[in-house]
């Protein structure tokens, strides 16, 4: 029905290895795709376009999602999302990057945008937005929002259900990117909130939160060791994933000081500061009785640059370490 466009069982063999050329390839074969799909737009039912397209699409990462919806500015919009795993982020950044101009009929995101909210059914029940309320409290120390959502009809739904509704609720609302940026805890409750805003109000304080946001919000915390003893963490809890995409290394940098020297400390850290320019950023240092480490996110750009510290701090910077961390996992589990 669609020509030679969805019938290509030769390319399995041939399929591109990295993620990059499988992105390529798609762009590659949007101009006939887009076609395809927008023939099953106007009658409303996916087929082969839909399914050549998951197809192109896995073929950068099996564990990408993606959505078709009415577009911001033009008629449709091709969404590529990474399901709530932070360490596909920058890859539906690599693919938006390489997209064509939007045009009248297609735009595309990186990342699953607001729509309307509607009333879901879910279970005997239809929950509308509109009856949904929310409290809202801000956490300054990571500036984000921590939500109570409250609802009734959540009573007669199990608690993994209630989760689903509410964060099906939450992404429509906001989108995927401020949803991961500017929402902290979600809790849920069976019951109204007669202290709560509507939920439809809640993009409008994002909105607010995401203005005043400064990405600096420093701490200390004590924190105890069996093995490496007690020490202070220094660090940064307001940083947001999505400002830094393209620093997929986190760094460690070790530095001897017997007897704690501040200056030698801060001394390294500017040095490391230098070499990362815009290429970096410092989260973290950790205080120990006889040495100090330092922590930063990396692109790949000065992955290698930061290994020549031990050259330039020989003895005091003993060991630098430069892993692979797209996730930012390591970031997450300190703060």
């Amino acid at each position: 029905m669609f020509g030679p466009l969805l019938e290509q069982p030769a390319r399995v063999a041939s399929r591109p290895v990295t993620a990059g050329d499988a992105i390529a390839a798609f762009w590659e074969e949007w101009p006939r795709l887009r076609d395809v799909l927008e023939r099953e737009l106007a009658r409303g039912e996916y087929g082969d376009g839909t399914e050549h397209l998951t197809d192109l699409l896995k073929a950068v990462d099996p564990g990408l999602e993606w959505d078709l919806s009415p577009g911001l500015d033009a008629h449709h919009a091709l969404c590529l999302s990474s399901a709530s795993d932070p360490a596909l982020r920058p890859l539906t950044e690599q693919w938006v990057r390489a997209a064509p101009e939007a045009d009248g009929d297609w735009e595309y995101h990186p990342a699953r945008i607001p729509v309307a909210p509607g009333a879901l059914a879910v279970a005997n029940f239809r929950i509308h937005p509109r009856d949904v309320l929310v409290a809202i409290e801000p956490d300054q120390s990571r500036e984000e929002l921590n939500l109570t959502v409250g609802h009734p009809d959540f009573g007669g739904l199990d608690e993994v259900l209630q989760l689903q509704v509410v964060f099906r609720l939450l992404d429509d609302l906001l989108g995927e990117d401020l949803m991961e940026s500017w929402v902290g805890t979600v809790d849920v409750v069976p019951h109204p909130l007669s202290w709560g805003v509507p939920l439809l109000d809640l993009a409008d304080e994002v909105d607010r939160q995401a203005a005043s946001a400064t990405g600096q919000r420093w701490e200390v915390i004590e924190e105890e060791d069996e093995e490496l003893g007690d020490s202070r963490l220094f660090i940064n809890r307001a940083l947001k994933r999505l400002d830094f995409l393209d620093l997929e290394f986190v760094v460690t940098v070790s530095i001897e000081v017997p007897s704690f020297d501040p200056v030698l400390v801060r001394e390294v850290e500017k040095d490391l500061a230098d070499t990362l320019g815009t290429e970096g950023v410092i989260y973290a240092h950790r205080t120990f009785d006889d040495f100090t480490v330092l922590y930063a996110y990396v692109g790949e750009l000065v992955a290698d640059s930061v290994q020549r510290l031990t050259d330039r701090w020989s003895p005091h910077v003993y060991e630098v370490m430069v892993e692979p961390d797209s996730g930012w996992d390591t970031y997450e589990d300190m703060r």
